[in-house]
């Protein structure tokens, strides 16, 4: 019973999938967004939206909406530790989409992603070879996203140092592209304070951890799980700092 309502979730996902303002048409984010507080969906209703829009694309040809479907039901099932099945998927789409060579640069990217934790080393290899042809896409956002998800392995592979220009320019192409609060920006954002905390910065990760904070509380609400992975952020820095100091009055 309790899968009812993402059933009425569903249908109201395709009856306001676009809408018309000031004489243009508006794509509307609803397998992936509440169309009342406009925050995104997280967990199992998450998943159980986004295989849903995908089941009802699957058969359809190929197309940007089938794309983006996909990678977002692969990103999902990987973000929620079903890694092996996200895996299958990417593989999968890959072999049914060799015809289209854009599709498939965006599955190979949307697989890199999803395996910047689990496989840095994989990602990282799999990024290094999209590098050009993701440098050549006009959309800031989609620059954005391959900065921050080559960030992102480099971080998890030690490389901070080199991690840190990146992520960088992730945070302006993000900026750029979407503004200073939007979710793309924010996820940006803190990795890019992340790796400056990595370096020993630990006074410029702290302010951008507490811009992020604040932008998501606002955005997001604070019981967001990003809000909440920020505030674990920052109170391990805060304690950090406090351990820092302590050892240099030691010393003193």
């Amino acid at each position: 019973a309790g899968f009812a309502h993402v059933d009425c979730l569903a249908e109201m996902a395709v009856r306001d999938e676009w809408v018309t303002v000031e004489g243009r048409e508006h794509r509307l984010c609803r397998w992936t967004t509440c169309a009342m507080c406009q925050r995104h969906f997280t967990g199992v209703l998450k998943l159980e939206m986004v295989r849903k829009n995908w089941r009802r694309l699957r058969d359809a040809p190929v197309s940007d909406d089938k794309r983006g479907a996909l990678l977002e039901v692969a990103c999902t099932l990987s973000d929620g530790g079903e890694v092996d099945m996200a895996e299958r998927l990417y593989e999968e789409s890959i072999a049914g989409l060799k015809r289209d060579a854009l599709a498939v640069v965006m599955t190979q990217f949307g697989r890199a992603r999803a395996l910047t934790d689990t496989d840095p080393a994989a990602a990282l290899e799999i990024l290094s070879g999209l590098r050009v042809t993701m440098g050549r896409y006009e959309d800031a956002t989609v620059r954005a996203s391959y900065a921050c998800a080559t960030a992102h392995a480099l971080r998890n592979l030690g490389r901070s140092r080199d991690a840190l220009p990146v992520a960088a320019e992730a945070v302006e192409l993000a900026r750029s592209a979407a503004g200073p609060e939007a979710t793309k920006t924010l996820e940006c954002a803190s990795l890019y304070a992340a790796v400056l905390a990595d370096l020993g910065r630990l006074q410029e990760a702290r302010a951008e951890l507490e811009r992020v904070l604040a932008a998501q509380t606002r955005v997001l609400g604070p019981d967001h799980p990003s809000t909440r992975e920020t505030s674990t952020l920052l109170d391990g820095l805060l304690a950090m700092s406090r351990y820092r100091k302590k050892e240099e009055r030691k010393k003193e």
